[in-house]
């Protein structure tokens, strides 16, 4: 495991995209959605100096994400900042959620790696989660929650084509 410092509220974090998370130029709200049994959104850091390394690795190992390869490898990602994506908060009808959004690296494979956690009562949220329990035995709906993070997401998100030089 490669070990990274914490991530600083000023970076920016980026989602790279799937050709679906994409329809007629408009990012979608899928493109933030957690797959069953996953707690956390993948996404990766400029900042990091691997960065053009583990995205170039990526894409070319994944053609759904690529948009076109010929001289390069071009992709498309969704470009957040970290404190906003921190200041993220859930509102329930008149109930605020104890809901908090995480960055953190997650830099097993790829020293960029991070991800997006979504946590209620500090426990994280995983996709296909029906309802999660806090403290006072209250249940709260999951889909529900990730639905309200999701569409922040996508509302912070700066769409954006990329294009890296493919060395022959």
């Amino acid at each position: 495991m490669i070990t990274t410092s914490p991530i600083d509220n000023n970076e920016t974090v980026v989602r790279i995209l799937h050709k679906e998370w994409v329809v007629d130029g408009q990012l979608q709200i899928t493109a933030f959605a957690l797959r069953q049994g996953e707690s956390y959104v993948s996404v990766n850091r400029p900042a990091v100096d691997t960065f053009l390394s583990d995205v170039s690795d990526f894409v070319s190992k994944h053609a759904d994400y690529k948009i076109s390869d010929e001289g390069s490898l071009a992709y498309r990602q969704a470009s957040l900042g970290v404190s906003a994506v921190r200041n993220i908060k859930v509102e329930l009808g008149q109930l605020s959620a104890d809901v908090s959004v995480e960055v953190e690296p997650r830099d097993a494979h790829y020293k960029s790696h991070a991800g997006i956690f979504t946590r209620y009562d500090e426990k994280n949220i995983k996709g296909g989660q029906e309802t999660i329990q806090d403290q006072n035995d209250c249940l709260m709906p999951v889909r529900a929650i990730l639905q309200k993070v999701q569409h922040q997401l996508l509302a912070l998100s700066t769409l954006e084509e990329h294009e890296i030089s493919i060395s022959k």
